[in-house]
Parts: C-alpha cells; structure tokens; sequence
C-alpha cells in the first residue's frame, strides 16, 4: 500500500490512527512439540516472548494524539455528567412536588 498512511480526527471521523500492515516484524517461534508437552515455564516464557512480539507491532499514538483523545474523552464525560444531573434534578423536583414532601 505504499509509505504509512496515517491520519487522526476528532469528532470529525475516524479516532484513530490508520497505518500499514508491518509485515517485516519477526514472528514468535513454536517451540517443538515434546511427548510430555512443554512445561509450565515453557509456556509462561512463550507467552511472555509472543506478548513481547505482539507490542512491538502497535502502532502507539503520540502524545500529541494521546492528549487529544483524552480531551475528547474528559469532555464527554462532562457532558453525560451534566445531562444526567439534569435528569436527576428534573425527577426529584416531580417527585417532591407529586408525593407533597
């Protein structure tokens, strides 16, 4: 597909950051199968070794882009928040004018 294609919009489209596959990433290797199985050391160690593989191929977004996201996600928060407590404030006015209290 070419250089990475990247690109980051906020509340316009996509929230993410779109790049190219990384093909050249080297693949975690099986261990060879044994009559006993691998033992539990053998499979926490290649466990450990795949996580550490797998990290290696995310796309982390910069801090720039880790700010932003953050903003979008504080602002929404707030504005459920306030919605919500409008709600809330809205039924315990009804309810205390309905039940006389």
């Amino acid at each position: 597909m070419g250089p990475a294609f990247k690109s980051f919009f906020i509340l316009g489209g996509i929230v993410a950051r779109l790049t190219d596959a990384k093909v050249d990433r080297p693949i975690a290797r099986a261990l060879p199968a044994r009559p006993g199985g691998p033992t539990i050391v053998e499979r926490v160690t290649r466990y450990l070794r795949e996580v550490r593989v797998e990290l290696a191929k995310v796309d982390w977004p910069s801090r720039q882009e880790l700010t932003a996201m953050t903003v979008v996600v504080v602002v929404v928060l707030m504005a459920m928040a306030l919605y919500l407590g409008l709600w809330d404030l809205l039924f315990s006015w009804l309810f205390q004018r309905v039940l006389g209290r």
